[in-house]
């Protein structure tokens, strides 16, 4: 009989664990509204989501570290925050999809954010 390493067991674990924690390396397809009617359900989970660019704004925390923020507008009117830390080129009324993690609330050191997605990617 063959014996397993280590490395072999601690392989198995890992994924055993991810499967029954329910984990998904992809971000879970959805849309605004699902996202505004179901706040605890999403929160802290990663998504992905298609709407309309809104009040898109360009900041500087400092000179180099730029960010972009924008609401992501549903179909039926719904809204999300989206907050991706690089400038994005985007423009207002553009359809995007908006992949990254939803945060009914982000806090940081000097305020809270309220339903909020942290974007990793938007296209």
């Amino acid at each position: 009989m063959k014996q397993c390493t280590p490395k072999f067991l601690f392989g198995m674990v890992l994924a055993l664990t991810i499967v029954l924690s329910g984990f998904s390396i992809f971000p879970m397809d959805t849309t605004v509204e699902k996202i505004v009617t179901n706040k605890d359900s999403f929160d802290g989970k990663e998504v992905s989501v298609k709407g309309i660019v809104s009040n898109l704004k360009f900041k500087a925390a400092n000179v180099q570290e730029s960010y972009t923020t924008f609401i992501l507008v549903g179909e039926s009117g719904g809204r999300v925050n989206i907050f991706i830390s690089e400038r994005v080129e985007l423009r207002p009324g553009q359809e995007v999809q908006v992949t990254g993690v939803y945060r009914k609330v982000r806090k940081t050191t000097h305020r809270n954010y309220y339903n909020e997605i942290e974007a990793s990617e938007v296209k």
